[in-house]
């Protein structure tokens, strides 16, 4: 019968009608919710927004402002205060302070331009360096919904030539939403930086313990090194940022004037720091602040999640990690270590698992590293923060629970070998890290067989 073929197809044709209806509207969602997080029903480009506001958008790490010697580098959107604000992160100049400058925000999709006074604050630590690390904080204007801002200075008045910066960190997700639990900040590569077989193994390492990303500032490193660093970066470990802060002063390479003339401290250092933990506020639980020749390990045999899982337990929210430090003399390495395998000994740099000799640390100076809740942070140097946001704290963790390893040259010269002390802590990963590093350099090229230099093999 007719009418029965016809039931047979409704029959069929119902559920998929209903599955095509269930797609539409998870698309419609999809769509509104896009809507919600943009802010932008129409969903305007970036270069249709810069045209309507008629400005150039920062394509360059650092952005000079205009009559001052002000270098800003990112800005970002601050959940954090009363009112709706974006603090512009930047060097400056230390005796400009008496110096006031003005935000610039585009507002709406109409372009609207709206000045506001900034609030400029020097960060205290420079170590006596003329440039240092500063902020600019801006209250958002009334309806406002910016992208884009500017600075500009008592000197700088003309608004032809201003250069705006994208209001980074726009949504604040809760902590439990983030997407990341552990993201790894490291400071500048620069002086052509070389140090190859210790920078892979530490990135072994840090996979290893659970870190997941990695993020480092680059002024300069050898061409070997910069095959190491496109290798973790192709495979999504590693995020390299450029930081040509030679091109605008004269840095530092050490941590005072006195030992290494220039305008700024290590190349830029801590404004790099600061700029890591704004980038990350939104979207990692922790951030670690150390160097590539640093771990910070669990003591016996806890994982680091399990670390850090108690710390939480012990000292609640808003709290930082301060883990003292410890050095392991490049000068000092155990003799026949099995460690110490020939196919390695071709690569530039140290080999970490050969060191295990501690010096013992009675300077009583804070040259410890941490880890950090980065809401928590208004302002970081390297060893401290120097500023927490309400109610944030540090707390300094005991060696019973985690050690700092760093592996440098030494420290306390008066010290005598018969002095150190045997410390196999690192070695307790030795078994699973080795055969990590020599797949990774195998990968890329580097990894010498006894017939010679390995095939360099397609990236993962």
């Amino acid at each position: 019968m007719p009418w029965r073929r016809w039931g047979s197809v409704f029959l069929v044709l119902t559920p998929l009608m209903s599955l095509m209806g269930v797609m539409m509207f998870t698309l419609y969602l999809r769509l509104q919710a896009g809507r919600r997080v943009t802010g932008h029903s129409n969903h305007i480009s970036d270069r249709q927004w810069a045209d309507r506001c008629g400005f150039r958008v920062q394509s360059d790490t650092f952005t000079q402002v205009a009559g001052s010697k002000t270098l800003l580098i990112n800005a970002f959107r601050e959940h954090r205060t009363d009112d709706a604000s974006v603090r512009l992160l930047g060097i400056v100049l230390q005796k400009e302070d008496a110096l006031w400058s003005r935000c610039v925000f585009c507002c709406q999709e109409e372009g609207k331009l709206v000045t506001v006074a900034a609030k400029r604050t020097a960060h205290p630590s420079n170590y006596y360096f003329d440039y240092g690390t500063g902020d600019f904080l801006c209250q958002i204007p009334l309806g406002c919904k910016p992208r884009y801002v500017g600075l500009v200075s008592e000197n700088g008045e003309d608004l032809s030539n201003l250069t705006f910066l994208p209001v980074l960190n726009q949504y604040a997700p809760a902590p439990s939403r983030l997407p990341l639990n552990y993201t790894l900040c490291m400071p500048t590569l620069f002086n052509s930086y070389d140090n190859v077989l210790q920078f892979v193994q530490a990135m072994e390492l840090y996979q290893l313990l659970g870190i997941q990303r990695a993020i480092i500032y680059k002024t300069s490193c050898s061409a070997t090194m910069e095959t190491v660093l496109q290798y973790y970066s192709n495979v999504g470990f590693l995020q390299v940022l450029p930081w040509p802060i030679d091109s605008h002063l004269k840095p530092s390479s050490n941590w005072l004037p006195s030992l290494s003339p220039g305008d700024i401290h290590y190349y830029g250092q801590i404004p790099a720091n600061n700029d890591c933990v704004y980038r990350n506020m939104y979207s990692s639980r922790y951030v670690l602040m150390h160097d590539p020749d640093e771990v910070i390990m669990p003591t016996g045999n806890v994982s680091f999640q399990t670390l850090m899982s108690d710390l939480e337990t012990a000292h609640g929210e808003k709290v930082n990690f301060y883990f003292p430090n410890n050095v392991f003399p490049l000068e000092e390495k155990v003799e026949n270590s099995k460690y110490d395998l020939p196919e390695w000994k071709h690569l530039p740099g140290t080999n970490f698992l050969v060191h295990t000799l501690r010096e013992m640390d009675n300077s009583g100076l804070n040259s410890g590293k941490l880890i950090l809740d980065p809401r928590s942070v208004l302002q970081m140097e390297v060893h401290a923060v120097q500023a927490h946001f309400h109610q944030g704290r540090t707390e300094k963790i005991s060696s019973e629970l985690a050690l700092l390893y760093h592996i440098r040259r030494r420290k306390d010269s008066q010290q005598k070998r018969s002095n150190l002390v045997l410390d196999e802590g690192l070695l307790k990963v030795a078994q699973a890290l080795v055969p990590r590093v020599n797949r990774a350099l195998s990968y890329m090229g580097l990894l010498n067989t006894t017939t010679g230099p390995a095939t360099r093999r397609p990236k993962p």
